[in-house]
């Protein structure tokens, strides 16, 4: 496939005309990154924006100096771009860019983009909105994820009799979160028959209820059922399964899938916590217990 037909199909050029497109191509370089290269570090320098051709993209911040552990911040697949502040503004990255999978990309460097945008200001203005339209939606995914985090902190401070509890209470707070009807199901995994049995459910729409999860792993299957899997220490710890009545986008399974992600990380940590919590009261009992007789 031509780079102009490429192009066609990525969102934030579908308006141009063929001939703008073909005179467009001509400002990009072609590159590709195998899975785990980093495309660039947080705090470089950069001026540069990239389009997704095909394959996938992180964009993750470190959680330490050492570069060892990282948050995830958004997942880009084909038609997405990023690097798009340091074109505009000349800002250093805020975040790490690493391919996930194998990723082939159109690059365009500040100088070259905005001296396209000057000489055809029409296309330019579209190409402008565009971005900004897509910069506003990932703005809404992230003060929804705050949001959310802020409303699963408070759960934290609070005391749980048992880790089933409180991933019940983990669910009733991300449910208003999630747009359209879902249904969902969680489960806690008993290791004295080494099966998950279901603590919650609450239906938005008539379905079959999914199977019992065997050995779940975090994801999607389809378009709109996301498998939530909690695990901490290599202890499996419990899982949950949204679905949504009505297929998702792309756009929107990546934007989920972070904020999974993170309810995932939460819910272990804390589910391991809470376990430890019931058996320091439980050999307190003991104690005071022994002491008495």
């Amino acid at each position: 496939m031509s780079d102009t037909a490429k192009l066609k199909e990525i969102p934030l050029f579908k308006d141009l005309s063929e001939d703008m497109l073909g005179e467009f191509s001509g400002y990009f370089k072609r590159t590709s990154y195998a899975a785990g290269d980093v495309i660039f570090k947080e705090r470089s320098t950069g001026d540069t924006l990239y389009i997704i051709v095909d394959g996938e993209v992180v964009i993750e911040k470190g959680l330490d100096e050492e570069g060892r552990e990282f948050k995830t911040l958004a997942i880009l697949s084909a038609g997405d771009f990023f690097g798009e502040m340091a074109v505009i503004e000349g800002q250093v990255r805020f975040a790490q860019a690493r391919a996930s999978k194998d990723v082939s990309l159109y690059e365009v460097g500040r100088e070259r983009f905005f001296s396209f945008i000057t000489e055809h200001p029409g296309t330019g203005i579209g190409i402008f909105s565009a971005i900004t339209r897509t910069v506003f939606r990932r703005l809404q995914h992230t003060s929804s994820e705050l949001t959310m985090l802020f409303d699963l902190s408070r759960l934290l401070l609070e005391r749980h009799a048992s880790p089933a509890e409180f991933l019940r209470a983990v669910m009733n707070e991300v449910r208003p979160y999630l747009e359209g009807e879902w249904n969902a199901r969680a489960y806690v995994y008993n290791v004295f028959n080494e099966e998950y049995e279901e603590v919650y459910a609450r239906d938005a729409f008539p379905a079959e209820p999914p199977p019992l999860p065997v050995r779940p792993e975090s994801g999607w299957s389809g378009d709109r059922r996301y498998v939530l899997e909690c695990s901490a220490g290599g202890r499996r710890l419990a899982c949950a399964v949204f679905e949504r009545k009505e297929p998702l986008s792309g756009v929107e399974r990546n934007n989920l899938a972070t904020i999974f992600n993170t309810i995932s990380s939460i819910a272990g940590s804390a589910m391991i916590n809470i376990e430890h919590q019931a058996e320091a009261a439980m050999l307190e009992k003991l104690r005071k217990t022994k002491n008495t007789i």
